[in-house]
């Protein structure tokens, strides 16, 4: 009896576990429609209120866009569309275009 069982039910189970499988890999990872917002790059238009302290080649700075406050962290690789690094002092409009997280943003460019 449990040898009929499990020739009949076996094959059935592996046929419609593998269904759930294509279907499950054809959908995509299941938080990234959900998360995708986070992961693209924005623009933030602010004034910076607070020079951070440098961590090792990465530097950073905080500044308020609207009742918001952002830390941007920006190193070697950030590309400066107007102005240099000299540039960035607390008062200093700035403009950031880059991926946020929480309430940091990773810099990609820099217009200060």
């Amino acid at each position: 009896m449990k040898r009929i069982f499990i020739a009949l039910v076996l094959p059935a189970a592996l046929v419609l576990g593998s269904l759930g499988l294509g279907v499950t890999l054809a959908s995509g990872p299941a938080g990234a429609a959900e998360h995708a917002h986070t992961t693209m790059q924005h623009s933030w238009h602010g004034t910076i209120s607070k020079i951070n302290a440098k961590m090792g080649t990465t530097s950073s700075f905080s500044f308020g866009s609207g009742s918001k406050t952002y830390v941007v962290h920006w190193d070697a690789m950030t590309h400066f569309t107007m102005g240099t690094a000299k540039n960035i002092k607390v008062g200093a409009l700035v403009t950031v275009t880059g991926t946020l997280k929480g309430m940091t943003i990773a810099g990609t460019k820099l217009d200060v």
